[in-house]
């Protein structure tokens, strides 16, 4: 990082746990609840730290008329960072201070300054620090990368402050790992994992159990479903396996959007199969002895033609182009 440049650099888990739906089935080797017991974090803590905020001078110290940690704090700084961006890290510290001092009392605008202060050196130092410990490829690792990172926050900030600031942030992240590593474990069937994340809710949220997924959006909701059951599904017929994605969908949509996504099933079906007639019929002109090049050519187009139709056979062939790059980039 250039020192005289601010850069947030915002080393959010989120961005580091990219593609929970990659991970592995976790172990024990982390015990569940990062943050701890101790330090009580709902659902609606974690629907506020993310949530989209404006800070409005008049109002700032609203928001902090008690204590300066709170669930308002990252985003009053990472609005401070934008506020007074594009100069070196002095001039930006010292319009901060100036800027506090202008809307708060000045006993809160110093101590509000202090923990900015120490927040902006924080994520300076964060970037060194985390390259050491890799990219986490599996729950294991990213669960023990969240535990390290809040780990040194604590060691940075002390542990109420670092659990303040950051344990909503913290148990998101470690429930959505752990949660989609019970979702996409391939050996175990629906009923097994919706046992497992009924005990993972409980464990970690207790009484707010019922209220963690309680916002997902229906679509969202329906897909968690279809990852769940995975395995069940893929040990039916074609025709048992139609009735019971029909039987999910209805949990969650209306008659008329289950009819529109069984007709986007069908054009999917229809394409596909179209594809494979087409592969196939290729795959004997590629292979005829009897034809020149050019003479294949000509007939690969023709048939393209055929199957595709005038537009669909342009559609299919810049797809067939870029599928052939991809193919030959893999081989250098």
């Amino acid at each position: 990082m250039n020192k005289k440049k601010i850069i947030a650099i915002g080393v959010s888990c989120l961005f580091i746990l990219v593609g929970y739906h990659l991970f592995s089935r976790q172990s024990a080797e982390v015990p569940t609840n990062i943050i701890g017991k101790d330090k009580r974090v709902t659902p609606d803590d974690i629907r506020l730290y993310f949530k989209n905020m404006k800070f409005d001078d008049k109002d700032v110290s609203k928001y902090f008329s008690n204590d300066l940690v709170n669930p308002y704090t990252i985003k009053f700084f990472k609005f401070l960072q934008g506020k007074f961006s594009q100069m070196s890290l002095e001039d930006h510290l010292k319009a901060v201070e100036e800027y506090l001092r202008s809307i708060m009392p000045p006993k809160k605008a110093e101590e509000m300054f202090a923990l900015y202060k120490k927040f902006t050196l924080y994520e300076k130092s964060l970037m060194d620090v985390t390259k050491k410990w890799g990219t986490p490829k599996t729950a294991d690792e990213a669960l023990n990368y969240l535990k390290n990172l809040q780990d040194y926050r604590r060691n940075y900030f002390g542990k109420d402050i670092a659990d303040g600031l950051f344990g909503a942030e913290v148990k998101n992240h470690e429930y959505r790992v752990r949660k989609f590593s019970i979702l996409n474990d391939k050996k175990m069937y629906g009923a097994e994992k919706e046992k497992q994340l009924k005990e993972l809710q409980g464990e970690m949220w207790g009484r707010d159990s019922g209220s963690v997924d309680s916002n997902a959006k229906p679509f969202d909701r329906y897909q968690e479903k279809m990852v769940m059951y995975q395995k069940d599904l893929g040990e039916l017929n074609d025709t048992d396996r139609k009735d019971k994605v029909r039987e999910y969908r209805k949990e969650f949509f209306s008659e008329e959007v289950v009819a529109r996504l069984e007709k986007v099933d069908e054009q999917i079906e229809g394409e596909k199969k179209q594809e494979e007639d087409y592969r196939s019929r290729e795959a004997k002109i590629q292979s005829d002895l009897n034809l020149k090049p050019e003479e294949k050519e000509a007939r690969i187009r023709a048939l393209q033609e055929e199957i595709f139709g005038s537009e669909g056979a342009d559609e299919f062939r810049r797809r067939e182009n870029i599928r052939k790059a991809q193919d030959e980039w893999k081989r250098r």
